[in-house]
């Protein structure tokens, strides 16, 4: 997965790799840094690999290198690549799942995502779907902080359809 030069190759690697990761976290840890290399690996296929795989090594991770991570994983926020951008913010809800500590640092982040990015505008409102969703499954019940309650609202009126679409709702499901 790493070293072939195949997308045939690493992407299929890839697929059982993230499988047994997700079933057997704990078989993969010993390769942290090697995945954590990744993160700034020329091909996005790689820099969401890494994304991926590390959130799912958050669950065993005793030594909490995932805290020490978290800067160079957040920086994927800002990634050439939008699907890259939209893998890292997918894969925080998991972070945030294993490792609850992390929650402010990450929440913080994504929803500075309001603010202009470095995608165009329809992009950039098309990612804040992606944190509505992290944002629903780290409070599945109501109340909610008032911070998130406020990124809710404003994407409520995006440009983006999705985004609006999934505003609405999370309005309804929190009565705000």
């Amino acid at each position: 997965m790493i070293e072939s030069d195949d997308i045939r190759v690493y992407y299929h690697c890839f697929y059982v790799v993230e499988q047994a990761s997700q079933a057997e976290p704990a078989l993969f840890y010993p390769y942290w840094d090697d995945v954590a290399a990744l993160l700034n690996h020329t091909n996005s296929y790689h820099r969401d690999f890494a994304l991926i795989l590390l959130a799912n090594l958050a669950a065993v991770d005793s030594f909490d290198r995932i805290a020490q991570l978290l800067p160079a994983y957040l920086a994927r926020l800002n990634d050439d690549k939008l699907m890259t951008a939209r893998c890292c913010v997918r894969n925080s809800a998991k972070i945030i799942r294993h490792k609850p500590a992390l929650k402010e640092q990450v929440l913080t982040r994504l929803l500075s995502l309001d603010s202009p990015g470095p995608f165009p505008h329809k992009q950039q409102e098309l990612l804040k779907a992606d944190v509505l969703a992290v944002i629903a499954a780290t409070y599945p019940v109501k109340p909610i902080p008032d911070r998130e309650a406020s990124f809710i609202r404003s994407a409520a009126g995006s440009s983006s359809p999705t985004t609006r679409k999934r505003a609405k709702e999370l309005l309804k499901q929190f009565d705000l």
